[in-house]
């Protein structure tokens, strides 16, 4: 009898310390994470370093970035590698001009599967139901017209309003001032920025592509804005 209890406490003992097992699950599945990303996705290292960033983010170490989302059959040569570099350090010229302007709570940079969408508060831009450009924040028009006239194979400007109706002998309708609005911004981006005319288009949504329901004056005012849907053009060899 004691031999045969001798043998089950001997069985019953732990083969390594209880921290050490949550520790080995843990790395397995750290590793098991990072083989996944390794399989999905070439070995860019702009890609690599966004992923990064975005991991650190999600721990609380830094701010998130979004990274792009590639053809992944697609070789990334070192020209691709450096072109995209240029395509991030541009972004970030944009994120500092607009907080040294003290507008970066209406200012959005995100990457979708179309391109870069840049949006703009309508009162960065203009005055309430005006089309004429203010001169104080020009300037994040210009880091913009820098950023596409030398990268961006096609840029699609757009302009939205709230549901707010409006009726003046310029702007009958929402239609006007939303599509006024594109319009201007287009113009000043040609004469201006230099940005070829052949990669630029306008266009007004009206009320017709909120961000957000239209319920409160918060609401209507993230609705009220410009976006440039930014195709980037593919580097060269």
């Amino acid at each position: 009898m004691d031999k045969k209890k001798d043998e089950e406490e001997e069985l019953e003992q732990p083969s390594a310390p209880f921290w050490m097992t949550t520790y080995s699950d843990m790395v397995t599945l750290l590793l098991t994470f990072f083989v996944l990303m390794i399989s999905f996705s070439n070995m860019d290292e702009v890609k690599f370093a966004m992923a990064a960033n975005s991991l650190k983010g999600a721990l609380g170490v830094m701010k998130r970035y979004p990274s792009f989302r590639n053809n992944l059959a697609m070789e990334i040569t070192h020209n691709e590698i450096n072109h995209r570099k240029g395509i991030y350090e541009s972004i970030y010229e944009i994120e500092k001009k607009a907080k040294e302007l003290g507008i970066e709570d209406d200012i959005n940079v995100e990457f979708t599967e179309s391109g870069l969408l840049i949006q703009l508060g309508d009162n960065v831009l203009f005055d309430t139901g005006s089309d004429k450009l203010k001169e104080q924040t020009i300037p994040i028009l210009d880091v913009v017209g820098k950023t596409i006239r030398d990268k961006a194979a096609e840029v699609l400007v757009s302009g939205h309003t709230d549901n707010v109706p409006i009726n003046t002998v310029k702007f009958p309708s929402n239609w006007e001032l939303s599509s006024a609005r594109a319009v201007r911004v287009v113009k000043y981006l040609i004469q201006k920025c230099d940005v070829p005319p052949k990669i630029l288009g306008a266009t007004g949504y009206s009320k017709y592509r909120p961000l957000v329901p239209n319920d409160t004056a918060k609401n209507r005012q993230t609705n009220r804005r410009v976006e440039f849907l930014v195709t980037w053009r593919q580097a060269t060899d």
